[in-house]
């Protein structure tokens, strides 16, 4: 009998089950309710929407999920302007030859005439000229050499400014120039011998002859 009473009351004892208390399970729920938020914060907002309060999702590279997973909206948006960009009509720009005839026929003009320089006298012949006006020139007298001065002089200049190209004495000069401003541009011949010198002036370029 009294080991069968004996059996009875330790069977009883590991039968016991042990109930938690309200308390326990509500500081349970708070701790794990602080965990969740601190993993939202840290981890999820960060490595989901790019959202980094702390700036503890920068420092473990969960932000960079987030980017990653952004990345293919921003390469849409480049095939879409590579699309524009197929569509877009390129015009080609004109060959250097073009150019080239282009200033042949716009206000391109040819002059030949003979420039007669009395026996010890000076004579000026003048083109009109837009600032990077371009001409051509050949000259040549019919023996004697020249004194002469190729210059420019401002258009609208009151002060007897002027620029020379060229200044030396012969009988010939072949050429061109770009105008460096707007004005008269020619030149000035000196006959110091005692017959007169015809000079054969032959231009080519955007000017007007100043009459």
């Amino acid at each position: 009998m009294q080991h069968s009473e004996k059996t009875k009351n330790s069977t009883s004892q590991n039968s016991t089950v042990q109930v938690q208390s309200t308390a326990t399970l509500i500081k349970a729920s708070v701790i794990a309710t602080i965990v969740g938020l601190i993993v939202l914060v840290v981890a999820i907002l960060p490595a989901e929407y790019n959202i980094d309060p702390t700036g503890m999702g920068s420092a473990l590279g969960l932000t960079q999920i987030a980017q990653a997973a952004q990345a293919p909206n921003s390469s849409k948006d480049v095939i879409s302007d590579q699309t524009n960009l197929d569509e877009m009509i390129i015009i080609d720009a004109p060959s250097v030859v073009e150019i080239k005839q282009a200033r042949e026929q716009q206000g391109v003009r040819a002059d030949v005439i003979d420039i007669v320089i009395p026996a010890n006298k000076g004579l000026e012949y003048k083109l009109l000229l837009n600032e990077y006006g371009h001409v051509e020139y050949q000259w040549k007298t019919d023996g004697a050499a020249l004194y002469f001065d190729f210059h420019g002089e401002p258009q609208g200049d009151t002060t007897g400014y002027y620029e020379s190209y060229a200044i030396t004495t012969s009988n010939e000069m072949k050429g061109s120039l770009v105008t460096p401003f707007a004005g008269n541009h020619g030149w000035y011949w000196k006959n110091t011998t005692n017959s007169p010198v015809t000079v054969t002036l032959t231009t080519k370029g955007t000017y007007k002859v100043k009459r």
